[in-house]
C-alpha cells in the first residue's frame, strides 16, 4: 500500500502553539476564583473551557503530524487522529483540483494551514476537509456519496498514481466507512438519551454552584454559621422543625461538589456498563439528575429559610 504524506505547512505548529496559550489563560482565570464571589463561577467556567480548548488544540496538533493518505488498487484511506476514512476505489468518480470560482462554505475549527471540517455544495454534495494546505495544494476526491478535500505532497504525482491504481480495477471490494479508534468507536458517545440526562444533571449542578457563589459573600458577613440539617421533634404535642447540624457557610459547597463527583462517577461507570446494561445506565443517569435537583432544593431551603 502506498503511503502519502500531506503538504508541509505551519498548521500543526500553530495548533501546538495554541495549547500553552489556552492553558496559560486557563491558569489566569483559575487564579481569579478566590475569594469566592459572584464572578467566581464565571472564572471557573472560563478556566474549564480554556483547559478543554487546550486539550482540543493538542489533539488537532497531534492529528496534523500523524495525517496520512494511504491507497492501493482497492481503495483510498485517509488517516487523521483516531479515525480512518475508507473509500473503495470503485466509488471514486473523479480526482481533480478546484475549478476556478468554485466555492464551498466550510464549517468546523480551522486556522491557516489546517482545514478539518465539513461543508456542502450543490455540485459536490457533502464535503469533508482533510487538508493542511491552501487551495492550490488541495485535491478533490469525488465519490458517489460526497467529496473529500485533501492536500497531498506533490498533488500532480498523487493524482497520477491514484488514477493508475483506479485503472487496474479492484481485487477486493471494500466497504466505504469511517473507522474509529476502539475507544472513540464506542456507541456510548452517540447515545443521545444518556447525554441528555447527564447534560441536564450538569446544568442543575452548575446552577447550584452559581447560586452559592452569588450568596456566599453575603453569608460570610451576615450568617457565617448556617443550620445545615433539620430534624422534627415533638414538644408539648407540637411538631417542631429545629436545626441539629450547624456549620460554616462554606460547607454548602460540599453539596454541588459531591453531586459533580457522583455525576462523573456515573459517566465513568457508563463506559463499562453501556454495552451490556444500557437501560441500567439510563436509570442511573436519571437518578443522578434527581439527586442534583434534591441538592439544589436542599441548598435553596437552607439559604432562603
Amino acid at each position: 500500500m502506498r503511503s502519502w504524506r500531506p503538504v508541509r505547512s505551519f498548521g500543526g505548529l500553530i495548533g501546538l502553539l495554541l495549547v500553552p496559550i489556552a492553558w496559560l489563560l486557563a491558569v489566569g482565570a483559575a487564579s481569579r476564583i478566590f475569594p469566592v464571589r459572584g464572578a467566581t463561577f464565571w472564572f471557573a467556567i472560563a478556566a474549564l473551557v480554556l483547559f478543554a480548548a487546550g486539550v482540543l488544540f493538542l489533539y488537532w496538533g497531534v492529528a496534523f503530524f500523524t495525517m496520512r493518505y494511504l491507497f492501493d488498487r482497492n481503495g483510498l484511506t485517509l488517516c487523521w487522529g483516531g479515525f480512518r476514512q475508507v473509500i473503495p476505489m470503485n466509488r471514486i468518480v473523479a480526482i481533480r483540483r478546484w475549478n476556478e470560482g468554485e466555492v464551498v462554505r466550510e464549517r468546523g475549527l480551522r486556522w491557516p494551514g489546517y482545514h478539518r471540517g465539513r461543508g456542502r455544495s450543490p455540485d459536490l454534495g457533502p464535503v469533508e476537509f482533510y487538508a493542511v494546505g491552501s487551495r492550490l495544494a488541495q485535491v478533490l476526491v469525488c465519490t458517489t456519496e460526497g467529496t473529500l478535500v485533501i492536500s497531498p505532497r506533490d498533488p500532480a504525482d498523487f493524482i497520477q498514481e491514484l488514477e493508475i491504481r483506479r485503472n487496474l480495477g479492484v481485487s477486493r471490494q471494500l466497504v466505504q466507512e469511517r473507522q474509529s479508534w476502539w475507544l472513540l468507536g464506542w456507541n456510548f458517545w452517540r447515545d443521545r438519551p444518556i447525554w441528555v440526562l447527564s447534560g441536564a444533571a450538569l446544568l442543575v449542578n452548575l446552577g447550584l454552584f452559581a447560586l452559592l457563589c452569588y450568596w456566599y459573600p453575603v453569608l460570610r458577613e451576615s450568617r457565617p454559621l448556617l443550620p445545615l440539617h433539620y430534624s422534627e421533634v415533638m414538644e408539648e404535642s407540637v411538631v417542631r422543625i429545629i436545626p441539629d447540624i450547624v456549620g460554616p457557610a462554606s460547607d454548602l459547597f460540599k453539596l454541588p461538589a459531591f453531586g459533580l463527583v457522583l455525576l462523573l462517577g456515573d459517566l465513568g461507570l457508563g463506559l463499562l456498563l453501556h454495552r451490556k446494561h444500557r437501560l441500567l445506565l439510563i436509570l442511573l443517569m436519571a437518578v443522578a439528575l434527581v439527586v442534583q435537583v434534591m441538592f439544589l432544593l436542599g441548598a435553596a431551603y437552607i439559604l432562603y429559610r
